[in-house]
């Protein structure tokens, strides 16, 4: 089976699809119906029918970054490289923009990825890299309005309680 990989905003009935399956995943602690409508800067993969089988939603935080937000393949495209491609072609986009990419996950298949791009990695936000210090703060506002959505902090607790969530967030940048 081929698949296109493409730039493209997602329709309603696949963002609903999105949030119902992500909810299933413990990995992504998921986006409201109105954060997937309005995103600009998704990479989706499709069959050669169009239907979706993957997506990476990122989103510009700035003049000078994007953030890889959410990576997602459906379970029945899984295990062909799909979710590599997305996630390649979504770091490309941002740095053909000019862009510095922040990502974070606690998923080892995300983790490698960030590995294999050479992300600089780092393991708490307090050990933000020295060298983007003066983006620091950006990124902790960043972070804590991100989790300070009602819906994200309902995730979060019950996706700690369904999948007793133990790996930890790694955070990664890319310049």
């Amino acid at each position: 089976m081929i698949f296109r990989i493409i730039q493209r905003q997602i329709s309603e009935a696949e963002a609903k699809l999105l949030i119902q399956r992500i909810k299933k995943t413990p990995y992504i602690m998921g986006y409201t119906l109105k954060e997937w409508l309005t995103a600009k800067n998704i990479v989706a993969a499709e069959d050669e029918n169009g239907n979706l089988a993957g997506v990476c939603l990122n989103y510009d935080l700035n003049e000078k970054w994007c953030k890889i937000a959410a990576l997602f393949v459906l379970e029945e495209f899984r295990g062909r490289g799909i979710g590599k491609s997305l996630f390649y072609a979504s770091v490309e986009k941002g740095l053909e923009r000019r862009k510095h990419i922040y990502a974070s996950s606690a998923n080892p298949i995300v983790i490698k990825m960030m590995d294999a791009l050479s992300f600089l990695k780092f393991d708490r936000l307090a050990n933000f890299p020295i060298e983007y210090s003066e983006d620091k703060w950006f990124i902790y506002s960043h972070s804590l309005k991100w989790l300070f959505n009602s819906y994200r902090v309902r995730e979060i607790i019950r996706k700690k309680v369904v999948y007793g969530l133990r790996e930890p967030f790694v955070y990664g940048i890319k310049c």
